[in-house]
């Protein structure tokens, strides 16, 4: 339960910073996108709901043995998560207030900026009750709060555009806007993940023997032909269009977006996993990934990587895996789902490379 609700919590906050930000872009430099209120409505609620859920697994193991009406008060009024929880709640209830109060919220500015700067306090919060907040402080929470807000920026914009646009026009002039935005929310994302993994997973390969290494591994997996395939929407395209001026960019940007949902599964399943801070210790409390355990049954700390000639092969095919993606762009045969599926070969082949070549 908790793995789906905070998968589904990340799509939530992504998509109300991405709608928001698609509407104050200037027509001229967007595409003919359409955002049903009610779909902002829905994210907003959906961010008070999701967000509930680690909540009520503490109040459920508690309330039997304290009260259930004991335990609610304790966990929202004592515990850090619960304080956070109520501040975002009234965010998220001024957000709805506004959307609510005015017919053409989506279209005012006014009400635009403001729910911007309410949405990123929401973010804020987020990053200060996180794990990585609890354990480093003000300076773990804001480098959780850049992170979040990287993934806010970059993908909510790429999911709106990607699923809302009803005609690809002035896409030109969308990249000319989006792609300086997209790159900084990368770059947010790259550099805070890095400081993120300086605190969490000091012990990278050796985190691999557990469930929350693996997690982390794919999800750094994924992010490769992501990097891919947003290369060849934001700077390829340019090319693509003086051969092929009828090119519709939209299926790609949706390929894209899919491979971001299974980013966003892979975080969801982090999060139900031991941070692995000291491997070793982690492990006394901890049982090792079945999978890694399958693969080598024998291994023991610390573990090292040595390239192999068993990992010749799917090197081999990862990279065709990548290129792939990158000709079918270019090529006149458009073939957008088969390069989703090269983006997923690429990750199980990287993944069979490194563990072959893991001791």
């Amino acid at each position: 339960m908790s793995f789906l609700s905070d998968g589904l919590l990340y799509i939530c906050y992504a998509f109300l910073m991405g709608s928001l930000l698609v509407q104050l872009a200037p027509a001229g430099s967007k595409p003919l996108v359409e955002i049903p209120r009610w779909t902002v409505n829905l994210s907003i609620v959906g961010i008070i709901l999701l967000a509930s859920a680690p909540l009520l697994q503490i109040i459920v193991r508690f309330g039997p043995s304290i009260g259930y009406g004991q335990a609610i008060s304790t966990v929202l009024f004592t515990f850090k998560e619960g304080r956070a929880y109520l501040i975002v709640v009234g965010l998220c209830t001024l957000l709805l207030l506004q959307f609510l109060l005015f017919k053409n919220s989506l279209q005012e500015n006014k009400v635009l900026y403001p729910s911007v700067l309410i949405t990123i306090c929401i973010i804020a919060i987020f990053g200060w009750s996180s794990h990585l907040g609890a354990i480093a402080g003000l300076a773990g929470a804001a480098i959780q709060f850049l992170h979040m807000l990287g993934v806010a920026v970059w993908v909510g914009v790429l999911l709106v555009i990607a699923w809302f646009t009803q005609e690809a026009r002035n896409w030109t002039a969308f990249l000319k806007w989006y792609t300086p935005v997209a790159i900084g929310g990368v770059l947010m994302i790259l550099v805070s993940g890095l400081m993120t993994m300086s605190y969490t997973t000091p012990e990278y390969v050796n985190s691999w023997m557990l469930s929350y290494g693996q997690a982390l591994l794919m999800k750094h997996l994924l992010f490769i032909p992501l990097i891919v395939f947003g290369f060849c929407n934001g700077f390829i395209y340019k090319h693509k269009l003086k051969s092929n001026p009828s090119f519709n960019p939209i299926p790609w940007l949706r390929a894209e977006a899919i491979i971001v949902l299974l980013v966003f599964g892979f975080t969801a399943f982090m999060k139900l996993q031991a941070p692995p801070h000291e491997v070793a210790e982690t492990l006394k409390y901890n049982e090792p990934s079945a999978m890694f355990t399958l693969l080598h049954p024998e291994a023991s700390l610390p573990l090292s990587m040595s390239f192999t000639a068993w990992a010749i092969i799917p090197v081999v095919i990862a990279l065709l895996s990548l290129g792939y993606i990158v000709y079918s762009f270019r090529g006149d045969r458009l073939r957008p789902g088969s390069s989703l599926i090269a983006g997923l070969v690429f990750v199980m082949s990287g993944y069979a490379a490194v563990m072959l070549c893991v001791q």
